[in-house]
């Protein structure tokens, strides 16, 4: 059964969104980590350099909203850039993780690639929003600092980026030798680092590697798209809550909107085809991704992927199910209402991270920064675009898509395949 959409029903969770970014994000004007978001609730002293891209790019919601004033959000976006350009970073590669309070690395975190350029998302939001000469400033100063070809290296004669960097051998995702860390051979959640390098660096290097990364094409029921190896929703979503690609294909003919439309569609499938064994599902519920759960942090998957098997305990992301609201409306409202029915899994600023409902009901009590900002933009590309606007007009973006080949199409409806779902 379709339910009719209410926009200002769905809008009352983006509001709450942005005031979870005013309340644990670091605004304390004399501190050295201003601007700096906690990566999650119950850990208030740790900062995700990810978290403050989401950051930056709610403060373009907020004051389209009314949610706050353009002035003092522009101060906060003048700050914020300002404590980054601080922040320790290798050849412009921020840490992953840092103090709240004062912006040093964290313990032996890595210098990594991904979470950057969320970062970098944040800041060429706020660069294109504010017509602010010193915002213009220090942004320059950050994008400049890149050093991209650093990351490049070649194997089996295909140029790629390293995905991290940790100098420390006992470091995180090192294991006693010290230096780079995986590589960026697979089609992830890292589209953006290509537009904004192509736009930003060097197009024809920038072309090179996104054709570098290995596509591989699977098939749950009928639907056919490009798929991650572990195929967590959330890698087909992180790059369309900055990047536009409604209609929008390579030159191969690849439209990455339509690819996560189809992913998701198949995780939804998948949900529908077990809940007798996971009951989470049975309540139009659906998606398997990186989230908390009752064991902690887990990262699930839908089918296709690399095992061959679908990787759930159950347990539902409810920043999932909302962050495909472009891809899937109707599906992802009927599971907002669905999920307001569930009084635990509400807290003051929405919808808590997970909840699993199985014999006995799991609620997840904490908030994940990145994955609420998700949902926050995802949110805001479904009503108004704000975000949309703003990062898709910067001049670096423009080019990096010209530099990729990236082109419109105009008129493309979704295919038959889609639409007998939808």
């Amino acid at each position: 059964m379709r339910l009719k959409m209410d926009k200002k029903h769905v809008e009352q969770h983006q509001k709450l969104g942005f005031e979870y970014f005013m309340a644990y994000t670091n605004l304390e004007l004399s501190s050295s980590g201003f601007g700096l978001v906690v990566d999650h609730s119950l850990r208030p002293g740790v900062a995700s350099i990810a978290a403050t891209g989401f950051m930056l790019s709610s403060l373009v919601i907020g004051v389209k909203n009314d949610y706050i004033e353009h002035n003092q959000a522009k101060d906060i976006a003048k700050k914020t850039l300002q404590t980054m350009i601080n922040l320790p970073n290798v050849h412009g590669w921020i840490a992953h993780f840092l103090d709240l309070s004062s912006g040093t690395r964290l313990g032996k975190t890595e210098y990594s690639t991904i979470d950057t350029a969320l970062a970098y998302c944040g800041i060429l939001s706020v660069d294109s929003f504010f017509d602010d000469e010193e915002i213009h400033q220090l942004s320059k100063i950050l994008l400049d600092r890149l050093d991209w070809s650093w990351l490049i290296h070649e194997k089996d004669g295909i140029k790629r980026f390293f995905m991290a960097y940790n100098p420390d051998k006992e470091g995180d995702y090192v294991s006693g030798k010290p230096g780079f860390i995986h590589h960026w051979g697979m089609f992830a959640e890292q589209l953006m680092m290509y537009v904004i390098m192509a736009g930003s660096y060097d197009k024809d290097l920038a072309y090179e590697l996104y054709q570098g990364f290995a596509r591989e094409r699977g098939t749950y029921q009928d639907i056919s798209y490009i798929y991650s190896p572990g195929n967590s929703l959330f890698v087909y979503q992180f790059p369309l809550a900055w990047l536009n690609l409604k209609g929008i294909h390579d030159q191969d003919g690849i439209c990455w909107y339509e690819n996560a439309q189809k992913a998701t569609l198949a995780h939804a499938l998948l949900s529908q085809n077990i809940k007798d064994e996971f009951p989470t599902f049975a309540h139009d519920f659906f998606g398997f991704s990186a989230s908390d759960s009752p064991k902690g942090y887990r990262v699930f998957g839908g089918l296709p992927n690399h095992e061959n098997k679908v990787k759930t305990d159950g347990t539902a992301s409810t920043f999932a199910m909302i962050g495909s609201l472009p891809l899937t409306p109707d599906l992802s409202y009927k599971a907002i209402c669905a999920m307001e029915k569930l009084p635990d899994l509400w807290g003051p600023y929405g919808f808590y991270d997970a909840f699993n409902l199985a014999k006995e009901p799991w609620y997840s009590k904490r908030y994940i920064s990145i994955n609420k900002g998700l949902e926050l933009l995802m949110i805001n590309a479904y009503l108004s675009q704000d975000v949309y606007q703003a990062f898709m007009s910067h001049p670096i973006i423009k080019k990096g898509m010209e530099g990729l080949k990236w082109v419109k199409h105009h008129g493309g409806n979704a295919p038959s395949s889609i639409k007998s779902i939808l």
